[in-house]
């Protein structure tokens, strides 16, 4: 590989993150853009009421996010704001000090806008803290079409009392200027409206918080249809539900799978952190609302799990032994954020006033800021030294964080989906997308290894087949060979004796004669003595031979030779053997081709030599053996190239259920007694010779009628008709 091509390679991964980080960030905007509660066009009635007269049910929700009314510091029934106003028609007084022009701003009534206006009696007014009372007042028009409406409160914080049309609608908690009177709860609510038979509704939010960092309304309210306000709800209870769906479908799923994985744990802290994120959803205000301060107690609980489990999540990624400086702060950090999250934990459950103090919002921020940058630290760190998972860690541990600082951003939202959900559903895909890619590879390694290890088995298997053939094989050729050396031991045994029990005889005969032997019975029983000894030399000679060519350390003296030229010359000798009898030898050969084939000239020698002989020993006086060399052209013979020499004889002829047995060791047909000369192992000798050369022979025969020996031999390359070429 070369330098550019590494290059490439090394830019590719942060190429690659920024791409994907870019698709979140342009998503999410989208989201934002989408889901971002907007203001209206307002024009205002002569009364100074907000002109909603074009609105119907089919229309789209409008915010209010503008035209309200603030009295700071009061709490004040619709009776009383409704004389202060008479008084300044009237009398041109303002009884209570209040705003105008108010704008509603996520920090509630710290901030009022920049448009808002003040009438006071008496000049300036203190600017409002996050502890306090205060309310808030709107007039709305509507056409006279209209019978019902619906009002959404997404956050008041953090006690109020609604009141539409002079008449209280919704408590929560207890808005109280008295501290001891006062009861806190979030509120989150939808209240179906009624306009009066001219069309208008008054609505006055009696607001007071003394536990929360923002107080009064701080999240844009809306006034929609009935069907709109549901199928909001339903919208947001229905992305919670396929949080849910997928949640349950990784678990059931998940829990295979995380059976192919080197270490389940992480698929477990997986789940637990998923859960974890999921339950935070649903402690929404907008999807569960519980009384008191138990929604935010629950919320910020989970939030300190959420942060537990990323850490011990982002620790089971990595197996142990990746890396010695996690080895060693393995203990350290399991410990130190225990001990972060109890300390967090203890002090919310047990002083549940420190949940609503701006500094308990800065110490839940700096505890993410602690946990996500540890934990980016620990991905960015095994980076070079774990290979498994880059792209996927680092892209996973950028939406973590993301998605945990989302629960800070008090953004307002039309569609009560929040930035943090909405991050979920990216850090569920990329993880399930990861859990199903890794048992994917992990199957198709099990599936190469399995068919790996049944091919090995096969092969084994095969192995072991043709193992057990072989000994089987080795086996009836040893219990042949034993018989065989049995057969022949008794063969040795009993020729050795015939011919040493007559050398006995003979000597016996010659020390224990009473007269002296004359000189004619002496040269008789030397002579006899002679011949059985060489009978006894030429089977211990056979014996040596055979043993020889059966041995592998025999080597064979190859040599191109002319087969026709051999044969010839045994041809020559015993032709002349059988003059001044009746038998004739025949000889039969082509005159051009001298028939070359690549042998051993002494070994191929013995083998023309004992079948000749043969055939003259078991020929009548007056019998005929022909010699016949010539090419054998059978292409199932030797490929086709060879040459064969045929020996045929008119003798006595072999028992046809004996021809298979001819070249075995001491094996004499039953008709050949009358013969009975040699040591039986003349061709044995053949047999093992032609082995050797790789040739072939066989023997046909008929009893009676003669028999016909065939040699066949793989015919050489080397021509000795073939003239040189000159060389330059």
């Amino acid at each position: 590989m070369n330098r550019n091509t590494t290059a490439k390679k090394r830019l590719s991964v942060p190429a690659y993150l920024v791409i994907v980080i870019l698709a979140i960030a342009v998503l999410s905007v989208i989201f934002l853009i989408v889901n971002y509660r907007r203001g209206s066009d307002y024009s205002y009635t002569l009364e100074g009421a907000l002109n909603l007269s074009t609105w119907t049910e089919n229309s789209s929700p409008i915010v209010l996010d503008k035209g309200w009314q603030f009295y700071p510091n009061q709490i004040l029934t619709p009776e009383q704001i409704q004389r202060s106003e008479l008084s300044l028609l009237t009398e041109n007084t303002v009884l209570y000090p209040h705003y105008e022009n108010v704008e509603i701003t996520r920090d509630g009534w710290v901030n009022l806008g920049t448009d808002a206006t003040l009438h006071s009696p008496i000049g300036n007014v203190a600017p409002m803290e996050s502890f306090g009372i205060g309310t808030y007042r709107i007039v709305l028009q509507f056409g006279k079409n209209i019978d019902y409406a619906t009002l959404n409160f997404p956050d008041i914080a953090q006690a109020a009392t609604i009141w539409t049309n002079g008449k209280a609608v919704r408590h929560y908690g207890i808005a109280s200027s008295d501290r001891k009177e006062y009861e806190p709860s979030e509120v989150c609510a939808d209240i179906q409206i009624q306009p009066s038979d001219s069309g208008q509704i008054e609505i006055v939010i009696n607001c007071a918080n003394y536990s929360s960092p923002y107080g009064g309304i701080v999240c844009r309210p809306c006034v929609a249809s009935t069907k709109s306000i549901e199928t909001i709800r339903y919208s947001a209870r229905l992305y919670l539900s396929i949080l849910i769906v997928l949640w349950l479908a990784f678990l059931v799923g998940g829990f295979y799978i995380s059976q192919t994985f080197n270490g389940k744990g992480k698929f477990y802290f997986f789940m637990l952190l998923f859960l974890f994120e999921i339950l935070y959803e649903i402690f929404d205000p907008a999807v569960t609302l519980l009384p008191g301060s138990w929604n935010y107690l629950i919320r910020v609980t989970i939030l300190i799990f959420i942060n537990y489990w990323s850490v011990l999540f982002y620790s089971s990624l990595y197996p142990k032994g990746s890396s010695k400086l996690f080895d060693k702060l393995r203990f350290f950090e399991i410990s130190f954020f225990s001990f972060l999250s109890t300390c967090y934990l203890l002090t919310y459950w047990c002083f549940p006033k420190f949940l609503y103090l701006k500094s308990s919002v800065t110490a839940n921020m700096v505890l993410v800021i602690i946990t996500s940058s540890y934990c980016i630290f620990r991905v960015f760190y095994m980076l070079h030294l774990h290979e498994h998972g880059h792209y996927l860690y680092t892209l996973s541990v950028i939406i973590t964080t993301f998605m945990n600082f989302s629960v800070f951003v008090r953004t307002q939202y039309y569609i009560a989906i929040t930035l943090h959900a909405f991050i979920l559903i990216f850090f569920a895909m990329i993880f399930g997308s990861y859990f199903i890619m890794d048992y994917v590879k992990t199957f198709e390694k099990l599936s190469f290894h399995n068919k790996n290890l049944e091919n090995a088995v096969d092969e084994k298997t095969k192995y072991i087949a043709k193992v057990n053939q072989d000994l089987l094989r080795n086996h009836e050729k040893l219990l042949e060979n034993e018989e065989a050396r049995k057969k022949m031991l008794s063969n040795v045994s009993h020729d050795l004796r015939t011919p040493i029990t007559a050398i006995r005889g003979y000597v016996e005969l010659m020390l224990n004669a009473k007269e002296p032997l004359s000189r004619e019975q002496e040269v008789q029983y030397l002579k006899n003595i002679h011949t059985r000894s060489t009978q006894m030399e030429q089977l211990i000679s056979d014996l040596v031979q055979l043993t020889r060519l059966e041995s592998e350390n025999d080597k064979l003296d190859i040599m191109p030779l002319s087969v026709k030229e051999m044969v010839h010359d045994l041809y020559s000798l015993y032709s002349a053997e059988c003059e001044g009898t009746d038998k004739q030898v025949l000889f039969e050969a082509p005159q051009d081709d001298d028939l070359l084939i690549d042998g051993d000239a002494k070994k191929l020698l013995r083998v023309f030599e004992n079948i000749i002989v043969n055939a003259m020993k078991y020929t009548k006086e007056d019998g005929i053996i022909r010699i016949i060399c010539h090419r054998y052209d059978d292409p199932a013979m030797l490929g086709g190239n060879a040459v064969e020499v045929i020996v045929k004889d008119n003798g006595v002829g072999i028992p046809e259920n004996e021809v298979p047995y001819v070249f075995d060791r001491f094996y004499r047909a039953e008709n050949s007694g009358i013969n009975k000369t040699g040591s039986g192992l003349g061709l044995s000798i053949v047999k093992s010779i032609m082995d050797k050369h790789h040739g072939k022979i066989w023997a046909e025969s008929e009893e009676g009628k003669g028999s016909e020996f065939h040699i066949v031999f793989r015919a050489s390359e080397f021509n000795f008709d073939e003239e040189p070429e000159d060389e330059e």
